[in-house]
């Protein structure tokens, strides 16, 4: 069960970290975590009310090193942007569930497999892709109607926020090729 945090604790990392630190052989730093999430950024094109929610995704996966319970928080702000995201690029007349606006920017070719840093062997399939309709959507059902799931890296779904997110609304090309 967690505890509420004593004033003189709350800038000290969380115990869980050098527990999962003791299996993993991997325990994060501040200034690294800092670095990482200070890497990752959105395309000029995306809207600001996404990129505003986006860095509140960024700071509470800063703040999961003072709090490690706020990881799974951060997997579920994750999940709330990129619907949010694609509402706003889809721009449905009704009513779309997340499925349904995922498997929608499938068909677009709005996302595809490459434009996933993670992946090193991208597929021309997608089907790392199309995994993504059915395992987004019962992950941020799983989380929002009640779970008590204690995750371990957030950093990465912010990274595959990033990719996400920045594969719906891509740099402007100009005449010379060069992005905006």
């Amino acid at each position: 069960m967690e505890e509420f945090k004593s004033l003189d604790k709350l800038t000290e990392m969380d115990e869980k970290h050098r527990l999962v630190g003791a299996i993993s052989g991997s325990i994060p730093m501040l200034e690294e975590m800092h670095n990482y999430l200070g890497n990752e950024l959105l395309n000029c094109q995306v809207p600001d009310d996404i990129k505003g929610q986006f860095n509140v995704a960024k700071n509470m996966a800063i703040y999961s090193y003072f709090f490690y319970a706020l990881a799974p928080e951060v997997h579920l702000k994750t999940y709330t942007i990129i619907e949010q995201a694609l509402r706003i690029k889809v721009n449905p007349k009704r009513p779309m569930m997340l499925r349904v606006l995922i498997n929608h920017a499938l068909s677009q070719r709005w996302i595809t497999d490459a434009g996933f840093r993670h992946l090193s062997n991208p597929s021309s399939s997608n089907t790392w892709c199309k995994s993504m309709s059915d395992v987004i959507a019962d992950l941020r059902n799983s989380m929002a109607h009640g779970s008590s799931l204690l995750v371990g890296d957030c950093l990465h779904h912010v990274s595959v926020c990033a990719d996400f997110i920045n594969q719906l609304f891509p740099p402007i090309k100009t005449r010379n090729n060069a992005s905006n």
